[in-house]
């Protein structure tokens, strides 16, 4: 058995109407992995997070427990609950900053993409000359708690990908669940991306996710690319298409050092009764240094431009407009990130 344990600290200072400075103590994570045989294995992971409205501003969940057993070469039966891989952010990176290529997660982690799926998962690595990978799978879909889900309709999704060389996974994945009883549970986004714990729309929502990912991690230069299209469908409003993109650039100026910029956007559609309908924009760069192998400090700016509807922000329309009016905000971060 091999415990390891990941957390960061981190300090903003944030210009909207008024300039905030403050420090911040962020998710710290319980990683544990175990051979139990041959052909067993287990993870876990446990974690600790701000939550605003806790009595003590913190709360413990529990992100992965799965127990893996290898079938035959490189494929295996996964039980538990897993990141749901739909991209190659939530399939490689776990809640530890430490790995985090810039300070967060992008916006579709907060709004689109289902974190976690509790089932069962048939997966296949580095298959053929291409290191052919897939993931299959089945279990609780975004409306669900850990222990329960209504209905018997689970989500299902499928995902393939390649490492042609050394540092580049190109991957893509679609996913589909049909929520009987539109709500946000224990696999929505996490950094509050879904406002309400009893959405307004009580209703049935079909919902499918598209992803598609690049990713290149050399000697010298990173690059990452994240696009997802979301299509949710509404007996009230009909169809409503959301989208989100990332990409991140960073070379490496000197051993231990990247510099790095990046870019993020999301849409959510005006006639979207579970995301809700939203646009952000967010762009920035930052400096990413090694104090060693397991700490990092991370000094990045950032500038954001957002629009959210009176639904999203948890008000109530005022006139025709769904919207509010856009909100800009310039921020300047520092974050310690480390492992234990």
């Amino acid at each position: 058995m091999q415990v390891n344990a990941f957390g960061h600290l981190e300090h903003a200072t944030v210009r909207r109407d008024s300039t905030d400075g403050y420090f911040s103590i962020g998710e710290h994570s319980l990683f544990t992995v175990a051979t139990i045989s041959d052909r067993v294995s287990f993870l876990g992971e446990a974690v600790i997070r701000p939550v605003k409205d806790s009595p003590t501003g913190f709360a413990a969940g529990l992100e992965r427990a799965l127990v893996r057993m290898t079938l035959r070469g490189n494929h295996a039966l996964i039980a538990g609950k897993v990141h749901t891989p739909v991209n190659y952010w939530n399939d490689v990176y776990h809640h530890g900053r430490l790995f985090f290529p810039v300070i967060d997660r992008p916006f579709a982690f907060s709004h689109l993409v289902p974190l976690h799926t509790l089932g069962l998962q048939l997966q296949g690595q580095n298959l053929g000359r291409l290191r052919f990978g897939y993931d299959a799978m089945v279990g609780n879909g975004i409306s669900s708690t850990d222990t329960y889900q209504g209905g018997v309709s689970p989500a299902a999704m499928v995902a393939v990908h390649v490492k042609p060389v050394d540092g580049m996974r190109v991957g893509m994945s679609l996913y589909h669940d049909y929520m009987s009883a539109n709500g946000y549970g224990a696999h929505s986004g996490h950094g509050g991306g879904h406002q309400h714990a009893e959405p307004a729309y009580k209703g049935p929502v079909d919902f499918s996710l598209a992803s598609a990912s690049i990713a290149w991690f050399g000697r010298r230069t990173e690059f990452l690319h994240e696009l997802s299209i979301n299509r949710n469908r509404t007996d009230s409003l009909g169809v409503a298409m959301n989208s989100s993109a990332f990409v991140y650039m960073g070379a490496r100026v000197r051993e231990g050092m990247v510099a790095y910029v990046f870019g993020d956007h999301l849409r959510s559609a005006a006639n979207d009764l579970h995301v809700l309908p939203m646009q952000k924009w967010k762009v920035g760069g930052g400096l990413r240094y090694d104090l060693a192998t397991t700490v990092h400090v991370k000094g990045q700016v950032e500038y954001l431009r957002e629009r959210l509807s009176h639904a999203a922000a948890g008000h109530t329309m005022a006139g025709g407009d769904p919207f509010m009016p856009w909100t800009r905000a310039l921020g300047l971060r520092l974050q310690l990130a480390y492992g234990l």
